[in-house]
């Protein structure tokens, strides 16, 4: 396994109300009600969600509208790890992309 260099992180305190951790869709929505229902009480809550990833690629369905809108039909599952690839910026894994694209017409 590759050794990554992360050094001394910077440590940040911070004083929260309510702390969620992951940025999939339940946290995400957890974030949301939460905020409505304490403005909706009155509240001041800080609040704040955290993830290790960028919300838009984080979480279990981070690739949801791709598995959504995919059907291979005539084309080689290269068409759809080509797809997949261009629509997450390159940070796939093509072999496992090319698996998923082989069954998922089945």
């Amino acid at each position: 396994m590759a050794e990554y260099g992360f050094g001394n992180p910077e440590v940040i305190e911070e004083e929260l109300d309510i702390l969620i951790i992951g940025g999939g869709m339940a946290a995400c929505g957890a974030a949301f009600e939460v905020g409505q229902w304490a403005k909706a009480s009155g509240k001041d809550l800080k609040i704040k969600l955290v993830d290790k990833a960028a919300l838009s690629r984080s979480g279990a369905v981070a690739q949801g509208l791709s598995a959504i809108n995919t059907y291979i039909g005539d084309n080689d599952p290269a068409d759809y790890v080509r797809y997949v690839r261009n629509d997450l910026m390159g940070i796939i894994r093509g072999d496992l992309v090319y698996d998923v694209g082989r069954h998922v017409d089945d």
